[in-house]
């Protein structure tokens, strides 16, 4: 089958390596069928609405504002340039916090109509140990601030419940499901997380939603994809659908060890990929 990654990065947004056209390029060379380019949005809109955003290296985390233009700009190009060999989805991965919708959808709303998915994420916690980078390696003393790995993965699936349920928060893939888990955090009480696990994939089931199946957790320190296997039995059993996201931050890493997962996600029952144009879901078999 041809593969379709929808989830990649590049150095606009300055934690990446290689142009858009690089990652395209890569994608081409591993006869992909659909890449999708996906880089973060901007956070520094937020910077004034949130001051203590300036206690985390934002900018390094997503493409500036002054970029969106010429982003969508040299996606447009790039779609005319490969049209005979690559279809070329363009979207956005964008973060969610609380209670700014208002200041996200000023800078988006722009741009909805050329985009063919949005990919809804949490990077960043407002909890406990007060504005906190999960995912960012710089921040790991942070988790020292919790009693226990399980109370991150609380405020992580608390914030995704929000995110979901928020009338004005535009999505249509939720990212890398256990993302707490990168650093080889595991939870503790596994009875108690699972809960919140149903309790936020039957909210994605309720706003029919599609869940991301990310496999760059097997290139970090947990060596597992997002979500873990548990979990993606139970997004089988709510009948949710899925695709595959690389979450490439080089262009050697477009699909990384989609063949393996695939297989895997076979084993399971899954028998089709969510596929997305102009935000319209459809599907293709594998």
């Amino acid at each position: 089958m041809q593969f379709e990654d929808w989830h990649t990065h590049n150095s606009l947004c300055k934690h990446a390596i290689g142009t858009i056209e690089d990652y395209v390029k890569r994608a081409i060379e591993l006869d992909l069928n659909v890449i999708g380019v996906s880089d973060h949005f901007p956070y520094e809109y937020l910077s004034s609405e949130i001051p203590s955003l300036e206690d985390i290296p934002y900018e390094g985390y997503a493409m500036p504002t002054n970029n969106l233009e010429s982003y969508i700009l040299q996606l447009d190009d790039l779609k005319e340039k490969y049209l005979n060999q690559i279809h070329i989805r363009t979207a956005f991965e964008i973060d969610f916090f609380k209670h700014q919708d208002h200041m996200l959808n000023k800078h988006l709303k722009g741009y909805l109509n050329k985009l063919d998915f949005i990919l809804g994420s949490v990077h960043v916690l407002f909890g406990k140990a007060g504005v906190f980078a999960f995912d960012d390696g710089r921040f790991l003393n942070k988790y020292k601030e919790y009693d226990g790995n399980d109370e991150i993965f609380i405020e992580y699936y608390d914030s995704l419940q929000v995110m979901i349920k928020s009338p004005t928060f535009e999505l249509d893939i939720v990212t890398h499901f256990d993302l707490p888990k990168k650093f080889d955090k595991r939870i503790e009480d596994k009875n108690m997380i699972m809960g919140k696990v149903i309790e936020t994939l039957e909210l994605v089931k309720k706003h029919d939603l599609t869940v991301e199946i990310n496999t760059s957790g097997l290139r970090k320190k947990v060596k597992e994809q997002y979500p873990s296997i548990e979990i993606i039995k139970i997004i089988y059993d709510l009948d949710i659908p899925i695709l595959l996201g690389s979450d490439a931050h080089k262009p050697e890493e477009v699909a990384y060890e989609f063949k393996s997962v695939t297989k895997m996600l076979k084993n399971v029952g899954f028998n089709q990929f969510a596929h997305f144009e102009k935000r319209q879901r459809s599907y293709v078999d594998f």
